[in-house]
């Protein structure tokens, strides 16, 4: 699935990327864990709004950062993910409904 294909009122894109396609996702608040076992092409989803989620994002070849609960995201995120070519989303969903709406939706 495209980034672009789940914006909506509730999915804002902070990147330039928003034809930037995803396989799946993988939630967890412990970016070790991303590392260790999300699956290259993936879409992180998480609250950690830092520039260490950027990392992890590379490191384990992911697509895309959902940040949840409206988290701030910085400027350096933004920067830092827009070179990497991975999108970041933002939304004011908390983790369990984003995926919850994502489903329901048919976006993953």
């Amino acid at each position: 699935m495209k980034v672009c294909d789940m914006l909506n009122d509730n999915y804002v894109l902070l990147t330039d990327h928003q034809q930037i396609e995803f396989q799946g996702i993988y939630a967890t608040d412990l970016l070790s864990a991303a590392i260790k076992s999300a699956e290259s092409g993936n879409m992180l989803i998480t609250i950690i709004s830092h520039d260490t989620t950027i990392g992890c994002a590379i490191m384990a070849d992911l697509s895309a950062v959902l940040i949840t609960e409206n988290r701030t995201v910085t400027p350096s995120m933004i920067h830092k993910a827009n070179e990497s070519n991975i999108a970041i989303i933002q939304t004011a969903f908390k983790t369990h409904e984003a995926i919850l709406d994502l489903r329901e939706r048919g976006c993953i």
